[in-house]
C-alpha cells in the first residue's frame, strides 16, 4: 500500500447545534464558539481520514447561502 499526501484548498459545510446561535446570529457571536466548532470538525475528519490529517489554518463563519 502506498500512502499519499494531499493538500487541497477546500471548503466544508457543517450543521451544528450551538447554544444561542441561529441563522440570524451575528458572525461575531458565532466566533465565540470556535473551540466547539473545531472539535466537531476534527471529530468528523478523524472518522473520514483515520490515517491522519493536518490543518494549517482554520476559519469559519455563518453560511449565508442558506439564508
Amino acid at each position: 500500500m502506498t500512502h499519499v499526501q494531499i493538500a487541497p484548498n477546500v471548503e466544508f459545510k457543517m450543521d451544528i447545534d450551538l447554544p444561542g446561535i441561529t441563522d440570524k446570529t451575528r458572525d461575531y457571536d458565532l466566533q465565540q464558539h470556535k473551540a466547539e466548532v473545531y472539535a466537531k470538525f476534527e471529530e468528523r475528519l478523524k472518522k473520514a481520514f483515520p490515517e491522519g490529517f493536518k490543518i494549517d489554518t482554520f476559519e469559519f463563519g455563518l453560511d449565508v447561502s442558506k439564508s
